[in-house]
This record gives structure tokens, sequence and C-alpha cells, in this order.
């Protein structure tokens, strides 16, 4: 006799395992070895899946035993005795990995694997078979992979619960009947036990998640408190729960995580229980409620640091100013790095005091400016160690309307903790804790509360292997150095949107030379370093180039300067970048490896498909982020943020534009005009008025659009033509865009931008020489392959390109063609050597005859060996001097 089984209390995933099992042992009865859940009892009221009965059962003729959903001989009531029985096959089918199980080695059939849900490895086991079921049976297994997966959103979910989900909807499975039977409303008594133990709840923070511990004394059934275990998951919003309810003569522990790093499965085999790290239970007999809750506290403060203190929130370095300072200088300071508050020093670089915005502004309204800052400052501001919990910074802070605190260790100040650090680390943002926000059915996700989401796996599978462990690696040498390191900007924004981008940058809140230079050493690598900036390449032996700068603040002297950088934190590091997209951060750290960090709402944009400035003076800071707002807008189909487009409007406006240097400007249109769709950039450029910031007389027109469009469709045709081959695309454009400007225009343009030799020439060539060319190649009748190639030949191909473009008649365009793909490539068979051989004499002749020999292969005229040589022969006797006398 075969019987398929699964654990007492069985939930819905237990009981879709069973189901699916059947289908692989047919001859096999289902068992229930005690009462399911609540929910599962009801279902099968309803529903017959033809469960025998166990007390109807004679377990000494039992020769296998499939389990489905345990391995554990204590869960399934009286089948413990076929588990003693060495002659009977125990096969287990698993998602809780249990490396001491004395089951999993009972069989060959055994498949045990770390995934959402167990009936997920039983339909890849009947996909695998080709084993067809009904669609009834589809949306047993749906109702345990739902539940166990938490409808696709535990973190324990993997992409093979969705291929099974797929696979079982696919099969006919009743979505409807699912959701119906999981969103079971509770009852009565089912609300009270969730009353008190929301009365009788407290928070521990731990690895900076929020973990809920509850009790009850409640009598309720097992079932019935794992539903409101799981509602509690929900209402409270925190990473884990951990509940305790009275049962008859045992204490119940029922855990829910959100967060793997909380392990209530751990959690559950210390109370002699199992599960694994997202769901788990246990049975606890002869201890008291009030000694379990200790035991459980005890065991949670032990293995998880217990609590948030300043110095995992706070955010340094600190900008202090010394105490000799004036008022007004002060003011000034507060206003070109955008601070409010500032930490003051004494002679000696100890902390002093702290002084606002606020005072600072009225000093200058009493005409203070000249006075020392050290005679208004605030000296009894509530300050913090290194090590003080959070939770007493936040009284501190709430109690004293305190809104900013230094944090101090010995005499030094060392970082310094704000409101907006404040609510951060209280809403999970600093750390990763992305709290749950409900929503309504078909409401879009609210990107807001993923800002601080790990995307590990994305860093594992959309970057090639050796450069994830080299992430790896500079993160844990970043742990020795006792430093934050962060990869950001574009490598970040792509990595979220799926494009493939492998232009790391790093960013050290530290010394970034020094950490670049112990990154190589450790690497066998070279270093480029430029401590101007705090800078540094490292180039690895195998060509791959790693940059790596020092976070840093920057501020501009006057509209349209380079800007002053100085070391500062991530945060201020990210804020002097250019739009909220590019301001995004991931931790390399080994703890919190793959953190988003991402305080300007980088995340909600790229949603949102939206180009965003930071702050309002970015483009008169810097003008040429106009052109990047455009080319990201345009490179990936997004659009400008209403404020950024008024922005934009407000620089062209002040004709700032005209103060950027022409190698600045020039560099920002290479770019812009480097991009597939560069049409449709040059067309956002014009909408703003920027076109003339290139020539006043060059703007928007039906011809100009058609030179684009033509410039458009001959590099896309030469991109096909030559998958692998390189061609400066922006300079067709910059052809196209000058074709409309009459001479002395051209030659302004030339003048300014700071074009190559090479470049001017390719300018100059399609245009000073391309009506020539053009009006050469339109004769009638047309010329021929010779002529062509004389004509064309030496030209580059972005001049080529751009005569293409110029032209609209379709021979000139085909001629050009013809060029590109066949007559640059055709040479003599002949060589000088053979003519050499043939009996010439060096000299004129031989340029002329090889000339002539490549005109007749063009022209079709000669066609082997052979014929080259007679055309030879006969070109050396009409040219050979006459015979002496």
């Amino acid at each position: 006799m075969e019987i398929i089984a699964t654990h007492s209390h069985a939930d819905f995933d237990g009981l879709a395992s069973m189901v699916a099992a059947r289908k692989l042992f047919p001859e096999a009865q289902l068992v229930l070895p005690a009462g399911g859940q609540e929910a599962v009892r009801d279902f099968l009221a309803v529903h017959d899946l033809g469960l025998a009965k166990l007390k109807e059962l004679d377990l000494s003729h039992v020769r296998r035993l499939i389990l489905v959903d345990t391995q554990e001989p204590d869960r399934i009531g009286a089948l413990k005795v076929c588990i003693e029985n060495p002659s009977v096959e125990v096969v287990v089918f698993d998602h809780h990995v249990d490396e001491a199980s004395i089951c999993a080695g009972r069989s060959p059939h055994s498949v045990i694997d770390s995934v959402g849900a167990t009936t997920t490895i039983l339909v890849e086991q009947l996909r695998r078979q080709k084993i067809a079921i009904t669609p009834f049976e589809a949306t047993v297994m749906a109702l345990g992979l739902y539940e166990e997966t938490g409808s696709f959103g535990f973190a324990s979910t993997t992409s093979r619960d969705l291929e099974a989900g797929a696979f079982l909807i696919a099969s006919g499975a009743d979505v409807n009947l699912v959701t119906e039977t999981l969103r079971r409303p509770l009852d009565p008594d089912a609300v009270a036990l969730l009353n008190d133990l929301l009365e009788h709840s407290e928070v521990h923070y731990l690895e900076g998640r929020k973990v809920l511990v509850a009790t009850s004394t409640l009598d309720r059934r097992r079932g019935e408190a794992a539903d409101v275990v799981h509602r509690l998951t929900e209402l409270e919003g925190v990473d884990a729960v951990i509940v305790a309810v009275t049962m008859e003569d045992k204490v119940q522990l029922i855990g829910r995580s959100r967060r793997p790093e909380i392990d209530v499965g751990w959690i559950a085999r210390e109370f002699g229980g199992g599960g694994h790290a997202v769901a788990a239970a246990a049975s606890v007999k002869g201890q008291p409620l009030a000694e379990v809750h200790e035991r459980l506290v005890h065991l949670l403060t032990t293995r998880y640091r217990p609590t948030l203190l300043a110095q995992d929130v706070m955010t340094k370095p600190v900008k202090a100013i010394a105490q000799d300072t004036t008022i007004a200088e002060v003011g000034q300071r507060m206003t070109t790095y955008g601070l409010n508050v500032f930490p003051i020093l004494d002679e000696k670089d100890r902390y002093a005091g702290l002084v606002s915005r606020e005072s600072i502004q009225k000093a200058l309204f009493h005409r203070l400016g000249k006075r020392s800052v050290r005679e208004i400052m605030q000296t009894d501001a509530y300050s913090a160690r290194p090590e003080t919990p959070f939770h007493d910074i936040e009284t501190a802070m709430i109690e004293r309307n305190q809104r900013f605190v230094p944090v101090i260790s010995g005499t030094k100040i060392v970082g310094v903790i704000t409101r907006t650090d404040l609510l951060r680390t209280l809403h999970d943002d600093v750390l990763g804790g992305a709290r749950v926000r409900a929503r309504r059915p078909g409401q879009a996700e609210d990107q807001s509360a993923g800002r601080h989401r790990n995307v590990q796996g994305l860093v594992r599978s959309r970057l090639p292997h050796r450069l994830v462990a080299l992430l790896e690696e500079a993160g844990r040498l970043a742990d020795r150095l006792n430093v934050s390191l962060y990869v950001v900007g574009g490598c970040v924004r792509d990595l979220l949107l799926g494009i493939e981008n492998l232009d790391l940058d790093l960013v050290v809140e530290g010394d970034g030379i020094l950490f670049a230079r112990k990154l190589a050493e450790a690497k066998q690598a070279r270093v480029k370093a430029h401590d101007r900036f705090g800078t540094a390449i490292v180039l690895l032996p195998d060509g791959f180039k790693l940059d790596v700068a020092t976070a840093r603040t920057e501020y501009y002297e006057y509209p349209t300067a380079l800007p002053t950088v100085e070391q500062s934190s991530i945060k201020k590091d990210l804020y002097r970048r250019d739009f909220t997209i590019n301001a995004l951060a991931v931790r390399l750290n080994a703890k919190g490896f793959g953190e988003v960090l991402d305080f300007y709402g980088g995340q909600r944009d790229l949603h949102d498909k939206i180009v965003r400035v930071l702050h309002g003076l970015s483009f008169v800071e810097d003008p040429t982020r106009v052109f990047r707002a455009i080319r990201f807008a345009v490179r990936f189909g997004f659009r400008l943020g209403r404020d950024t487009e008024a922005l934009i409007e407000g620089a062209v406006k002040m004709n700032l534009f005209h103060r950027l240097s022409g190698h600045r400007l020039l560099e920002e249109l290479k770019l812009l005009l480097a991009e597939r769709d560069a049409m449709q950039a040059v067309k956002r450029m014009a909408d703003f008025g920027l076109l003339r910031f290139i020539h006043p007389k060059l703007g928007w027109s039906s011809r100009l659009q058609a030179g684009l469009r033509a410039a458009e469709q001959a590099l896309g045709w030469y991109r096909l033509l030559y998958l692998d081959r390189e061609i400066a695309g922006w300079l067709v454009y910059v052809v196209a865009l000058l074709e409309v400007l009459p001479e002395r225009a051209v030659a302004d343009v030339l003048k300014r931008f700071p074009f190559t030799q090479a470049e001017a020439a390719v300018i100059r060539a399609a245009r000073l020489n391309g009506q020539a060319i053009v009006r050469q190649l339109s004769r009638r009748p047309p010329p021929k392959p010779a002529q062509v190639y004389r004509l064309l030949c030496g030209l580059s191909d972005e001049t080529l390109l751009g005569l293409m473009a110029r032209s609209k008649a379709e021979a000139i365009m085909r001629a050009i063609s013809a060029f590109l793909t066949t007559y640059q490539h055709v040479k003599p068979l002949l060589t000088g050597a053979d003519l050499k051989a043939m009996g010439l004499k060096p000299g004129p002749q031989f340029k002329q005859i090889l000339d002539r020999l490549l005109d007749a292969r063009l022209n079709g005229e000669v066609h082997t060996e052979l014929d080259e040589r007679d055309l030879a022969a006969r070109l050396m006797k009409q040219n050979a001097p006459p015979p002496s006398r």
C-alpha cells in the first residue's frame, strides 16, 4: 500500500502537494494525519478530494510513504510508525531544506529544494513527465502555491514559483476561486485575538529591521491564529512578526517574515518546531507564556544586533566651521553648501556648539555680520555618541524640537543626524526596510515604497560574473578599511531599466584614492589618480577600467563656472548630480550589499518615465545639463518634468549658453547627436530655442528636418551594412545641420567650436566640395565606376554619408552606395612586382599603369589576370621609348 501525507494542521501548500503527488503515484491514497487548518477543512467540506481516513488503514501494509511539505517525523502523527519501519520507502517532496532530516535519503525519488512552495516542486515534476492535469486539480495546486508565496509577494518567492503559477493558469486554474478561498474575513473571535496581540506587542529593531513580538492568552485554534498572524504582519507593516499564543496545554509559536535575514524558521527550531525563513511554527509544552516570551526575545536579541545606533544612520563626513568665523561668512557658506545648520569647532577642532540659518539671518538683520559666530552659537543642544540607540535620539529630537543632532566621539564630531535622517530611518529607508503600503486592487505599485529596495539579484543576474565578483571583493575591502562603498549613477539607472551598462563608477565615503590603491594592490592593477578631485581610475590586468571617486559636494562661484568640489557624504554626492534618475546608488559593503540609496525619488521617476532636475538652480549652475536632459529623454523615451521644462525655458531666456566655452558645448552636442534618435533630439532643442546657440541663424525648418531624416536613413543603412565598423554618426548630423546655413555662418561655427582637423575637413569637404561632387555624379550619361571611384576616393565615410544625405537623386545615392560597398575594395590583380617582372623599369609609368589597370577592372574591361597582363603589355609598348638608331 502507498500513502501520500503531509504534516499535521495541513495548509493549502500541503494539500495541493498531496493532490499533485497522486498524479505521480496514482495508486497511492491521500491521508491527512490530523485535522488541517480551518480554511483547509472548510474547503474539503465542499470539495471531495477522495481522502482516506487514517483510522481505517492498516499501517503495517504500507510499503511506500510519500511525504509532502514536511520531513519531520514528529509532525505526521500516527504515520510516524511508517518512518520507523526500515522496510518502508519514504519519498519526500519539500521546500524546507533540512540537512538533519532522517527522511530525505530514504528514496532516490525524493526532491528537496529551496523554492517558495512545495507545490512548485511537484508541478515541475508533472511538467517534466508531461502528466496532464484537470482544471480543478490546477485550481487546488494554485491554492497551495498562492498561499505559500503570499500570492508571489513573499521574499521567498522564486522565478520557478512564477513559472509554476503560469503553468497552472494555462491549465485552467480558477483564479477567482483561489482568491475567494484565501481571502477569508476574520470572524469575531479572530478579531478579538488580533486586538489582544496588538495590545500586547512590542517592536524590536534588529539588524535595521522592525520585528513585532506579540503574545496572547486568548485560547485559539492554531489555524485561526496563523491567519491572524498573517493579517498582523500586513496591518503593522513590519518586517517580521512572531507571536506566542496559549492553546490548551501548550504555547503555540507562529512566525512570519518578509525578510529572510530575520529567519523565523531558526527561531521555531530553537523551540522544537520547524519551517523556513519566512514562515514557521512550534508547539511548546511545559513552559508558561511569560517564559516563552522571555526566551524568544533573548534569542532574537542574541542572534541579531538588537538596536539601531547613531553610527548606523548618521550622515558623514561633517561640514563644520571655526568659532572665529564671522556671522556674514557663515551665512554665505550656508548658501554655498545648501545647509541650514553648522556645527562649530573651537581652536583645537573640538565640538563647541551649533548655529542655525534662522539665528544667522536674525543676526544679519541686526547688522552683526562682522561679529564672531561664537557669540550666537547654541552650546546646550542635545548631542549623541556613535553608540547611542536611535530610539533615544528620536525621542530627544521630538521632545526638544531639535532638527540637527551632532554625533560626538570623544571631543570630535564624527557625524550628524538631521530630521531627514530621522524620518527616513523611521520609514526603514536608509537600511532598506521598505514599508509595505496597502493599495487598492488595480492600483499601480507605489514606487516610493521600494525606494531603498535590495537589487542584489539584479546585480548578480545582469552583470557578468567577473564584475559581480569584483564588486563583492571591493565591498569586503571597504569593510576592512571601515568606509562605505557604493556604485553610483548611470550604471545603477540602467540596471533598474534592464539596460546593459558596464561603466562602473564607485564612490567612497572616505579617501577614494587610498581605496583605489588598496584595490589595485589586491588585483595587481594600475592606478591613475587625480588628487585635485579625489578620483582615480583602476586599470585591471584584463583591460577593464573602474572609476573610483571620493564622495564629494560641489558649488559654483558663478553661473556656468566649473564646480569647486569638496569631500562630503554620499547623500551630498548624489545631490550634486544632474537628474534624479542619475542620483541613485547601490551599497557594496558586505552588510547590505545590493541596497539602493534613493534620496531624491529617482526610482519613482524611472517608473513614471520622467527626467527631472534635483534643484531649481541646476541649469543656472551648469547649462550643459539642458542638453543632457534632452538626450536622456530621447534615449529612454521619457518626458521632461513640468518644472524641468520651465527651468530650461528660464535658462534660455537668461542667455546662459553664450557663456559656455565652445569646447563644453561641442562635447554635449557630440553626445546628443550620437543618440540613435538624434533628429528627435534636435527637434526638442529647437522647441526650446536652443539651436540659436549653435548659430543665431540656425532654426527648425522643413529643409532641416528633411536633411536630418536623410542623415538618419543614411546612417541606418550604413550600420546595417557594417555591423562591426565604427562611424562618427554625430558628425554626419552636424553636416546636415550646417547644410541649411550660409557659407559665412558655417565659417563662424568652425571658428567657435574646436573641431579637430579631421572633423573640420569632413565638414568642409561635404560643404565646399559636395556641390561639385554631386554635379559630377549627376551628369548624363552617368559616370563610369572608375570615374565615381576617382571622385570619392580619399573622402571619409562620414563625408560620403553626408553627401548621400545631401543628395535627393536616386542615381547619386546609388553611386555613393556602390563606392562604399564595392568600388573602394577593388584592386588590380597585378602588383608593382609583377610589372617589374614583365620588364617595366621603375618610374612614373608604374603608377600610371596600375591606375589604368584599376580603372579597367572597375569598368569591367578586364576580368582575369591574363586580361590585366595583356592590357599592361599594351600600355608598356605604347609608352616604350623609340629604338636607338
